[in-house]
């Protein structure tokens, strides 16, 4: 995924400074700062989107997006602080455990790379962690936090 999103980047010639690779010294904080703020038990993001994974103090909102797979052209609307950029975590298996690319970015950077790309599973955070989307395979997207105006998708 990681070899995906940079020659995306190259080939649309998006602005380094408006999406990039976070920093390996910051990679792994910024993990365990998703985890210990939206994941129950101290468990591991991966699954935490499959149903329960999630603590309780966050609304959660499950959506079938089967029938809208390109549900993420919304992301301006469904995020209402949509100027800032977010942390997206992209997921790839490495030695059958999961492995996150951690990138810095926009939407409109976010949505290029996406139709550009066929991500898995991915997590989209707030740079405030006070909201999380999560896309998993079974194509259900996840809405944790009240700053979110999930309601656009049908």
């Amino acid at each position: 995924m990681r070899n995906d999103v940079e020659n995306i980047i190259k080939e649309f010639h998006l602005d380094r400074k408006r999406i990039f690779e976070v920093s390996k010294f910051k990679y792994a904080s910024i993990i365990h700062q998703i985890e210990k703020t939206f994941v129950k038990n101290g468990q591991h993001i991966h699954w935490s989107n499959m149903g329960n994974g999630f603590q309780s103090q966050w609304s959660c909102i499950y959506k079938d997006i089967s029938q809208q797979m390109n549900w993420y052209h919304l992301l301006p609307q469904i995020i209402l602080d949509n100027k800032e950029p977010i942390y997206v975590l992209f997921e790839d298996t490495v030695d059958y455990q999961p492995k996150y690319w951690v990138y810095e970015m926009y939407i409109p950077e976010l949505i290029v790379v996406i139709d550009n790309s066929n991500p898995d599973d991915f997590y989209l955070v707030s740079k405030k962690y006070d909201w999380l989307i999560s896309e998993c395979h079974e194509e259900v997207v996840c809405f944790l936090g009240d700053k979110l105006n999930y309601q656009v998708i049908k």
